[in-house]
């Protein structure tokens, strides 16, 4: 199972986009777990996300997750701030899953 983790100021705004990809990632046959959360309240949740997705309110803490968690993460980018703001899951999904699939195979 694919975990995703996307990171925001409160993890407010970012649960509509969980609730949106879970749908997407349903219809086309996938079972992810995904969640939504302030960085800081990540937790042991980042040594089993395979793709961390940034808010662009919080694009500043980019360097910070790649130098301590790049190693761990397969994939870890701040999302289109255009896709975010109309919470397009689908688009913001695959520009991350083709970079997965890019970075493990």
């Amino acid at each position: 199972m694919l975990t995703i983790s996307l990171i925001c100021n409160l993890g407010m705004s970012t649960s509509i986009l969980v609730n949106k990809m879970t749908a997407y990632t349903k219809e086309k046959g996938m079972e992810i777990d995904v969640d939504a959360m302030p960085f800081d309240k990540m937790g042991d949740r980042i040594n089993k996300t395979d793709i961390l997705l940034i808010g662009p309110q919080v694009r500043h803490l980019l360097k910070k997750i790649q130098a301590e968690h790049g190693d761990k993460v397969p994939v870890i980018q701040v999302m289109n701030m255009s896709h975010y703001a109309l919470a397009k899951a689908g688009e913001i999904f695959e520009e991350a899953y083709r970079e997965y699939i890019q970075k493990t195979n």
